[in-house]
């Protein structure tokens, strides 16, 4: 082995590893999503409340992750002589021996899966927010507008009544 091939090789340990704090990441992200979506279908509003904290907490943790990555991006694309814009996953494991090779095809492949899933999170999460939102602000609306003169209302036996001044809720403190 020549001494490309080992610099090249402790580097590839190097990445596996923070490839594999990737993979973790993004599945706390796609768990998250669903802790999300779970607690605004509870209005659970305690847990959902501590969510921000959490997620802002983990972001500065994984951001070491993301300096790593990008020294190590630096590090291989100097080692391999290419710029580091070039540098891929699939262009890295091609130049790698074997048991290396198939560890970053792995994981990259890994990543690509998980992404899709949290791509697939995100929509179902803001589609559901989306749609809490659109439910709340139709709700308000029906609430203030409630005050028109004019409107029918319907009471549990469906008898109708009209409410011509009455507000839904008094607004003097």
């Amino acid at each position: 082995m020549n001494e490309q091939t080992i610099a090249l090789s402790h580097k590839a340990q190097e990445l596996l590893d923070v490839l594999e704090k990737d993979i973790e990441h993004v599945e706390r992200t796609i768990s998250r999503l669903d802790e999300i979506r779970g607690f605004v279908i509870k209005r659970d509003e305690k847990n959902l409340s501590h969510l921000p904290e959490e997620i802002r907490n983990e972001g500065q943790e994984y951001s070491s992750n993301e300096k790593r990555r990008c020294r190590m991006r630096d590090e291989l694309a100097e080692l391999l002589d290419c710029k580091q814009k070039e540098l891929t996953l699939t262009v890295l494991s091609r130049r790698m021996a074997e048991p290396e090779q198939s560890a970053v095809a792995e994981k990259q492949q890994k990543l690509k899966t998980l992404l899709g899933s949290l791509q697939s999170q995100y929509v179902s999460t803001a589609a559901l927010l989306s749609d809490c939102a659109r439910i709340n602000s139709h709700l308000l609306k029906t609430i203030f507008e409630r005050s028109r003169p004019g409107l029918v209302c319907y009471d549990s036996s469906g008898q109708t009544s009209r409410h011509g001044d009455a507000a839904f809720m008094n607004m003097r403190l």
